[in-house]
């Protein structure tokens, strides 16, 4: 069953969007709005955007070689050190009231 992370986007909050979930059975993960603290996705695309920097592509369609290349040569270790803290993160963003954090 899906699991949708929402936040405190204006569209969450909409009546036709919670009867939406609602009706198909969604399970909903509250997730703080703008919160980078709790997103490991964001510490990936950083590390895969100096990857490509440092090659300086320039035409569309080499950066785009450049971003597939990049992509498949992040390995697993590469994301387990943006998640393996999460919980601790967690932790933290609500000891700090949900403001942000370092980490």
């Amino acid at each position: 069953q899906p699991i949708l992370i929402k936040d405190n986007a204006l569209i969450h909050a909409a009546k036709a969007t919670r009867l939406a979930w609602e009706q198909n059975g969604m399970i909903l993960m509250e997730w703080p709005a703008n919160s980078p603290d709790l997103n490991p996705i964001k510490n990936a695309w950083r590390l895969l955007k100096g990857r490509i920097q440092r090659q300086f592509p320039t035409p569309e369609e080499e950066v785009r070689r450049y971003v597939e290349e990049e992509w498949e040569k992040l390995e697993l270790e590469d994301f387990e050190k943006y998640t393996g803290n999460i919980r601790e993160r967690c932790l933290a963003v609500i000891n700090a009231d949900r403001s942000p954090i370092k980490y």
